[in-house]
């Protein structure tokens, strides 16, 4: 029992712990949020500057109607860079060292670059700064790799073979060749090759001939021009247009020579004994005067253009002909009905040939021989011929007339 009482104390006193221990808990709670209140102060702040890096350019092209053997003109575009963004350019033949053609360009993004060689790729790169101080770039590179035109070529070559000429070139390792007349017409041509003939051309006549090198870029600057002449061609159909007993008019084909060609002209009497010789002309026609009555061989040949380099002259023409014989004498013996013509010739009768036409006093013709040489024909024996049937006491015409003979 007791023990029990005992007991009943002891939990009691227990009670009356707990309670102090909470009462103390909860007073050491409120001094601690008293410590933690403070009240708001100034702001100390620190500002530094801060740039954005620039983008990387974009698009970097070649102006290829610009460009030349020596020069390839660049340009890119901004990829939204402000206009306060700096470019540098850079070329390269071997993608390793690097030569700085623009330096930090504000807003520049245009560039000619200049002093290459023709025919050659060059390696470009283009980096981008941003405005700070000093200008800093991203680290990357908008790239581009681009071919200068050909130098320009040497002049080709050439030779004539009557109006057949060659055209001859050199060609370079790399490029096309293209071959242009004068009148910048593009000649066929096959890769490699490197001569071209052309026939048939107009005789005496110019022709210029001119090469191009061309690559991915584009056309070397023209070559300078080879100028070459055809020759003169023999002229043709050399012939007798018109006589007299003193004078040869004579006439000529060009033969496909042009209006500026020039001809010589000359005659002599049959042995070769020379007569007469004209000036060059560019006339096809050509009189002879002052000619005694007689046979003569006459000649012309063309030569080539004086400004021709190449002096030559054609191989001659000949003609064996003859002025107007002189006019024979004509004598008649007549009867009732017929008339006895008798001819002498009253120059050298050699080759000559001889006709009598018998005509009525109106001129119409009655009777004619054939043309005949003495010894031959109606003239066998002698230049004499009979018509025979004729109307008594009428008027009659004779005719002795000469020619020579083709």
């Amino acid at each position: 029992m007791m023990f029990k009482s005992t007991s009943d104390s002891s939990k009691g006193w227990g009670i009356v712990k707990k309670v102090r221990q909470m009462a103390i808990l909860t007073l050491l709670g409120c001094f601690s949020f008293a410590q933690l209140s403070f009240a708001a102060s100034g702001v100390s702040t620190t500002t530094i500057n801060v740039v954005t890096l620039a983008k990387t350019p974009t698009n970097l092209t070649l102006d290829k109607t610009a460009a030349t053997d020596t020069s390839l003109p660049l340009r890119w575009d901004a990829n939204g860079n402000p206009s306060n963004t700096g470019y540098t350019l850079e070329v390269s033949e071997d993608q390793t060292n690097w030569t700085v053609v623009q330096d930090n360009s504000i807003d520049d993004m245009e560039e000619t670059v200049s002093g290459l060689a023709g025919n050659k790729m060059y390696y470009f790169r283009v980096s981008s700064f941003n405005q700070d101080s000093p200008p800093k770039t991203n680290g990357e590179y908008l790239t581009g790799q681009f071919l200068t035109k050909p130098a320009k070529p040497p002049a080709p070559t050439g030779s004539v073979d009557g109006q057949t000429i060659t055209v001859n070139w050199e060609n370079e390792p790399g490029t096309t060749t293209k071959l242009f007349d004068s009148n910048d017409q593009q000649l066929t041509i096959s890769d490699g090759d490197t001569s071209k003939t052309l026939a048939d051309l107009t005789p005496d006549t110019a022709y210029e001939f001119y090469i191009v090198h061309a690559n991915a870029t584009g056309d070397s600057v023209p070559s300078d021009k080879v100028k070459l002449w055809t020759d003169a061609k023999v002229p043709a159909n050399l012939r007798v247009t018109d006589s007299t007993e003193s004078s040869l008019t004579i006439a000529i084909d060009a033969n496909g020579n042009p209006s500026t060609t020039q001809y010589k002209y000359r005659i002599t009497i049959i042995d070769g004994t020379a007569v007469d010789e004209s000036d060059w002309t560019t006339d096809l026609t050509y009189n002879f005067s002052s000619l005694s009555p007689g046979r003569y061989k006459v000649y012309a040949k063309a030569r080539n253009n004086p400004q021709n380099p190449n002096a030559k002259e054609t191989a001659e023409i000949e003609l064996v002909t003859g002025t107007v014989p002189a006019t024979p004498t004509v004598e008649t013996v007549p009867t009732e009905d017929s008339i006895t013509v008798t001819l002498t010739p009253n120059s050298d009768p050699t080759n000559v040939e001889f006709r009598i036409v018998l005509q009525d006093e109106n001129g119409q013709e009655v009777a004619t021989t054939d043309w005949a040489q003495a010894g031959t024909g109606w003239a066998a024996s002698e230049l004499k011929h009979t018509f025979t049937s004729l109307q008594p006491n009428k008027k009659y015409k004779v005719l002795g007339e000469a020619r020579y003979a083709e």
